[in-house]
């Protein structure tokens, strides 16, 4: 199915070729001049034009047309038509770049041929010509594009891609916010024999229920008001690859009945329009709803259901993939430095450390914001705990020592303990700028903090790391105490008093 311009004076013959056109399941966008006709390419941007040669004196003719065509589009095909061919005019015709040359009067069988080999050879020099590109995304999709991880949750979801991705069964992919639905929605594409053909990715919560209609399965020209023209949707626009419908559960229960017709008879109707029109498209859907529990809310067709879960797969959270935590800060520190063309940032242990420790409410996607974030902001290209998140910061600081944070993640953090407990605290501060730390209580953090760091220099000896520093083992005692610095305002407070 194709967006086919038929320009031609005579309005008898744009009536017959549309028809024809239609019949073979071909939008038509009818033009009875040349003018007309170059309005239309410029705002319907046709998959082909059909243009006869011969226009009324003074205006423009078929020829240029093609030239505005050509102009608009390099790769548009052009099929000319006349009745008056010439070996000249055939020539001149395709010297302009025109694909194909009819001469009236024509067979419609063979109308309907020429038709679908110009169409046809469009997509093969589409093809041909993304082929070194396209090899070379395969390859980089072999491994699954970003997927990174090796852990044995991912090794599974790796199993499940190899095995369906070259079906046309219809997957629905489940998992939290920032997992990487649609990256698995992208790989099971390009490993499957639909590589070639466009991937197509609809967030179904982002419209309304009629804009998302239309947008689906496209309208007739009034339709609706402000439907000026006709309008192709991505279904049709998907035609020989995938769409991905994200976030299903929040689509509204017609357009769920809309797309079960759709599931069942590879069919569909557009906003405002008699006719059916087929189209081959692979369907894959994900959602970090429970459907489950909309069925049973009767907000969620079961039919559908069943329809789009034919193939479940189903992606862990980052919480649960510790083994691949490593894995993708350093695939997100070298692909952010790469794009931004800046050195690739360290990664220190006690930032490695945190990132353990946090529990990712926001999965993948919450970590890679936050590398690039860090990766912004840090200097001499070393990642340091103030570059990170202040939500980061204090959840973890509020793990370590026992208190709340102030915006804590949906799934509690893993407390940290010792120096590295201090230096976040100290950090979430910094990440805040002033926020009513006393001096004292800030330089209390920072001797903490030496004060550890002299000990596991003297291998743990807490004797010999107080000689090194010139105090008393009662000192350092003291300073290492629980709620010291408070106790030292107290003492300090009284001592000024007498």
């Amino acid at each position: 199915m194709a967006k086919i311009l038929v320009a031609d004076d005579d309005l008898a013959m744009v009536s017959v070729l549309s028809e024809v056109l239609k019949d073979n399941h071909h939008q038509v966008i009818p033009a009875n001049s040349a003018p007309r006709a170059i309005e239309l390419l410029k705002q319907q941007a046709p998959d082909l034009v059909l243009v006869d040669m011969e226009m009324p004196e003074g205006q423009p003719t078929g020829l240029e047309v093609l030239r505005q065509a050509k102009e608009f589009n390099r790769s548009i095909p052009v099929v000319m038509i006349t009745g008056q061919a010439t070996k000249e005019r055939a020539v001149e015709a395709l010297r302009a770049g025109a694909q194909d040359f009819i001469e009236k009067p024509f067979q419609i069988d063979e109308l309907v041929k020429r038709v679908g080999n110009a169409l046809f050879q469009q997509k093969a020099v589409h093809a041909l010509a993304e082929n070194v590109e396209l090899k070379k995304q395969l390859q980089e999709k072999f491994r699954f594009d970003n997927l990174v991880g090796n852990s044995p949750q991912m090794e599974q979801v790796y199993r499940m891609i190899e095995r369906v991705a070259n079906t046309d069964a219809t997957v629905l992919i489940l998992g939290e916010s920032g997992t990487g639905k649609e990256l698995v929605a992208r790989a099971l594409h390009y490993n499957s024999r639909r590589a070639a053909m466009p991937f197509v990715a609809v967030n179904c919560s982002a419209l309304p229920e009629h804009l998302l209609e239309s947008e689906l399965f496209g309208h007739r020209k009034g339709a609706f008001t402000g439907a000026a023209f006709d309008k192709v949707g991505l279904f049709q626009h998907a035609d020989g690859g995938t769409i991905f419908l994200d976030e299903i559960g929040s689509m509204a229960p017609g357009l769920q009945t809309k797309l079960l017709r759709f599931l069942q008879d590879k069919e569909l109707r557009r906003v405002g329009d008699t006719d059916t029109i087929k189209v081959d498209v692979r369907v894959i859907a994900a959602t970090n709803e429970p459907l489950v529990q909309k069925m049973k809310e009767k907000t969620f067709r079961e039919d559908l259901y069943y329809r789009i879960s034919v193939i479940p797969i189903s992606l862990p959270p980052l919480r649960d993939r510790g083994d691949d935590l490593e894995l993708l800060v350093q695939h997100f520190v070298q692909t952010i430095a790469a794009r931004f063309g800046m050195p690739q940032p360290k990664v220190p242990d006690a930032v490695l450390q945190v990132f353990r420790a946090y529990r990712w409410p926001g999965n993948v996607r919450e970590l890679q914001n936050a590398i690039e974030r860090a990766s912004a902001l840090c200097d001499n290209a070393v990642i340091e705990l103030k570059d990170l998140p202040e939500r980061i910061l204090e959840a973890v600081a509020g793990g370590g020592n026992g208190s709340a944070p102030a915006a804590a993640p949906a799934v509690p953090s893993i407390p940290v303990s010792g120096s590295l407990a201090v230096q976040v605290a100290s950090a979430a501060q910094f990440s805040k700028g002033f926020g009513g730390m006393s001096l004292k209580e800030f330089l209390h953090q920072q001797e903490v903090v030496y004060i550890e760091q002299a000990i596991k220099a003297n291998g743990g000896s807490k004797e010999k790391a107080a000689e090194a520093l010139g105090i008393s083992m009662a000192t350092l005692y003291r300073k290492l105490a629980p709620n010291s610095h408070a106790r030292f305002e107290v003492e300090e407070t009284a001592g000024v008093s007498a």
